[in-house]
């Protein structure tokens, strides 16, 4: 029997890699709904780090050259998006020694869906081994894992008002992985024989972002869906379903007193087992 997709390196460390891109701490949730008090983010401690590390802006580019090498380190895999704004460098090595990750942003009116069937497209007619996954109208992300390098790129989308902000990352996750992913924390729920389970906390403005990705093995969709609503009703919170249409998933909004978070649930066709992938954010003194 072939595993689920989900235990291949390349679709764990993309499904982790889209949370610290910062897209996917913000699945389901609104930019200002994150915002909880006045602390920096870890992002904006990184990016203020690189500023004091170096001031020099390139003649005429109005940008640093952290940011230029950024902006290298993550444009040159993909082509400029056709209906694309300015791409900006975002932060680059914040998650500590041994994991290289840069993460650079543009904007775009076209929808989520716009933007990863154009680089879909593109990776394929390359022939490169897509992963991809659309957590819902709004938010997914598609790119590639290269093996010989044990880096995974990706183009990662988050659909806010009537644009879409399209994060472009390059990272290199394994040790980061093997150094934060063997437990979930206390009080994060997460469903009864999740396996391979890799979990990821995030600090950003008054609040921390928990992600946790697994898989449910040798199970149908609609069990699993069953017993984890069942399971979150149990433990006291709300719990809120949407199907997708044409999609073998289903989204679990959750919320209980200063938590909010939104759960995605997906069975690929043929496969016997069950992605599941949780966004949790607990604000500042949330029990």
């Amino acid at each position: 029997m072939l595993k689920s997709l989900a235990t291949h390196p390349a679709f764990r460390t993309a499904a982790v890699l889209v949370s610290v891109a910062v897209a996917g701490t913000l699945i389901g949730m609104g930019w200002e709904e994150a915002r909880y008090g006045g602390t920096r983010t870890e992002l904006e401690r990184a990016e203020a780090a690189a500023d004091e590390l170096d001031q020099e802006t390139p003649r005429g580019s109005g940008r640093s050259k952290q940011d230029e090498a950024i902006l290298a380190r993550t444009l040159s895999y993909f082509p400029p998006y056709p209906n694309g704004g300015r791409p900006e460098a975002l932060a680059a090595d914040y998650l500590g020694p041994g994991t290289p990750i840069a993460v650079s942003w543009f904007a775009t009116k076209d929808s989520s869906d716009q933007v990863l069937t154009h680089y879909r497209k593109f990776l394929l007619d390359e022939g490169l081994p897509v992963v991809g996954l659309r957590f819902n109208d709004n938010a997914g992300y598609v790119g590639y894992w290269v093996p010989k390098d044990d880096e995974v790129r990706l183009m990662s989308t988050l659909r806010q008002g009537d644009e879409t902000i399209v994060f472009v990352s390059s990272a290199r996750m394994r040790n980061y992985l093997e150094r934060a992913a063997s437990r979930v924390p206390a009080g994060v729920p997460v469903p009864k024989g999740l396996q391979d389970a890799a979990s990821l906390s995030l600090k950003m403005e008054g609040a921390t972002n928990v992600t946790v990705t697994g898989r449910l093995p040798d199970t149908a969709l609609p069990d699993a869906e069953q017993a984890y609503a069942a399971l979150l009703r149990d433990q006291g919170w709300s719990v809120t379903e949407a199907r997708q249409a044409g999609f073998q998933e289903t989204e679990l909004t959750l919320t209980r007193t200063g938590l909010r978070g939104q759960a995605t649930l997906r069975q690929p066709a043929a496969q016997r087992d069950v992605e599941f992938h949780l966004s949790l954010m607990r604000a500042q003194g949330a029990p």
